[in-house]
Formats: structure tokens, sequence, C-alpha cells
């Protein structure tokens, strides 16, 4: 549904439209709401059918957000029924089948969100949307994650981010990636989280999006860590503080300065215990800035054990 040419609204009902967005993102929702439901009377009383749809997909996706699930499902099941047999519109049905089901699986109901994305897979399959694949594929191994079903979810990750990269929808690649490494660390495959983050934070520094680098660099260097591969552990995680301290992410550089602290704390040989007292302070100190008082304590509980440590 186009809503503009040359920066000017197309109809009537794409300018209600823009309205409705305006006000969702700026917490507006029942301006937002009043918004999606006149413009999708006009998008009907136009017979555009599709653009009727994309309003009450929007509309289904607000109800989301707030937890409105028969809200939702009643808006979305509308929605659906107007594209499902249009097939310049099968993108569009294909994304309102993966929003059900998103709304099955907020519900608790793994079984029904399962037949939806097998339903929007099929759909999206027979126009090879590549994209909108990937985010079904992404859907789905989060709701097996749901059932506790790892190994199914780490499949299906790898085919969410194997649709991205042929789409080059790097971001959504490099956020599936970062999800892939978290399994394989969890069942200690160092090897190949180690491969997917590098892989992860390449996409991230790509797209100039510091903050997932951080985030890259942290998950980089807690692996390491693991392994006891301290040098490469300290190289990543001051890198990862530097680029959160950059965008004042400091909840962010906070964690990766414990996990840097823990680094250095790990013995005389390999660690520096004082660089180690100045990564606990300094964490310390941010999270009491940020008034985290729970997790101020936690650290200097933390930081105490290993001044014992130290003199013991």
């Amino acid at each position: 549904m186009p809503r503009t040419i040359g920066g000017k609204f197309v109809t009537q009902a794409s300018s209600v439209a823009q309205e409705g967005d305006d006000a969702w993102h700026n917490g507006d929702y029942d301006v937002a709401r009043s918004c999606y439901e006149k413009a999708a009377g006009l998008f009907a009383d136009s017979g555009d059918d599709e653009g009727e749809a994309f309003i009450l997909f929007r509309l289904g996706d607000l109800e989301l957000s707030l937890d409105n699930f028969d809200k939702a499902e009643s808006v979305l099941r509308a929605a659906a029924e107007l594209v499902k047999n249009k097939d310049y519109a099968q993108s569009t049905f294909g994304e309102i089948l993966t929003r059900l089901a998103k709304l099955e699986a907020s519900r608790g109901k793994p079984h029904e969100a399962l037949q939806y994305i097998k339903d929007a897979r099929g759909v999206l399959e027979s126009i090879d949307n590549k994209n909108l694949l990937g985010d079904v594929y992404d859907l789905e191994a989060y709701v097996y994650l749901l059932e506790g079903r790892e190994k199914d979810a780490l499949k299906t990750y790898k085919k969410a981010a194997e649709m991205f990269r042929l789409d080059n929808v790097t971001l959504k690649e490099a956020s599936v990636l970062r999800a892939i490494a978290r399994i394989e660390m969890k069942n200690k495959s160092y090897d190949e989280a180690h491969d997917v983050l590098e892989r992860c934070r390449d996409l991230y520094r790509e797209n100039g999006d510091l903050l997932g680098e951080a985030s890259a660099l942290s998950a980089i260097g807690c692996l390491r860590y693991i392994i006891r591969d301290i040098e490469n552990a300290r190289k990543a995680l001051m890198k990862s503080v530097y680029l959160y301290g950059k965008v004042d992410h400091h909840y962010a550089e906070a964690e990766s300065l414990l996990y840097l602290a823990r680094v250095e704390a790990i013995d005389k040989h390999l660690g520096d215990f004082e660089r180690a007292k100045s990564h606990y302070k300094r964490s310390i100190e941010l999270f009491d800035f940020l008034d985290n008082q729970m997790m101020k304590n936690s650290v200097l509980e933390e930081y105490n054990n290993f001044l014992n440590r130290c003199m013991g």
C-alpha cells in the first residue's frame, strides 16, 4: 500500500493511516486506534481490499502490543479474509498469518501458533518472499524454544538466518545469529558459537550499528572467558565497554565492565587485580548512577568477595 509519492500523501486514507502510526509512536493508543479504524473504512469505501487489510493488520498489531488478544484476533482474521484469495496480496496475507501465529504464541498456545506458521510458510514460499519467510522461521524457532524443543529451534533459526542472508536483510540475520549463538553456548559448542558471533559482529559493523556490535563483542568476550582465552576475552570486552559508552547505554556498559572485572580477577598470572578493582568500581558507579540498587549491591558483594580472596 503506497502512502506517499514525492513526499505527498496519495489518498486521504493513507494520510489518516499515517496519523495512526504517528499517534502509536507517541503512545496515544486511543487516537491511533481511531485513526486506523477511520482509515480502514476509507479504504473499504474505495474498494481497496489490500489497503484495508494492511490497516487492519496495523490495528491488530496495536491491539497485540497492548495484550488485547481477543480484539487483535478479530481484526487480524478480518484482514486475512480480505486478501486470502487475492494473488497480488499474498505477501500481505502471509504477514497477517505470521502475526496470528505470534498472537497464539503470546497466548501460550504453541500448537495453534505452529499451525498458522505452517500456513504462512506455504503462502510465502509460493511467492518466494525470503524476507518474510525469515520472519516466519524466526518466530517458529521461538515457539520451539517455548516448548523446550531446543534442537528444532536451532535448526529453524539457521533456516531463518539463511533466508535473511539470501535476501541481504543483514540486521535481521545478525539478530537471528545472536539467538543461534546463545543456544550453541548453552550446548558448549564454543567453536560454532564463536564463528556465529564473529559473523554477527561483522554484520552489525557493516550497518554501523554500534549497539549491536557491542552486544556481539560482549558475547564473544564472555565465550572467550569461559574457555580461558583471557587475552582475547579482554580485548573483546574492552571494545564492548568502549562502544556501549559511546552510545550511552550505561546499563550494558556496566554489565560489560563486570564481565571485564571477572576476566582480570581470574588469577594473578593471566589477569590483573588492579584493573579488576577499577572495573568493579566503575560498574558499581554506573549501576548507582542508574539507581539500580539490586545490581549495584550484587556487584558490590562480588567485589568484596574478590577483595577478601586477594587478601587470603
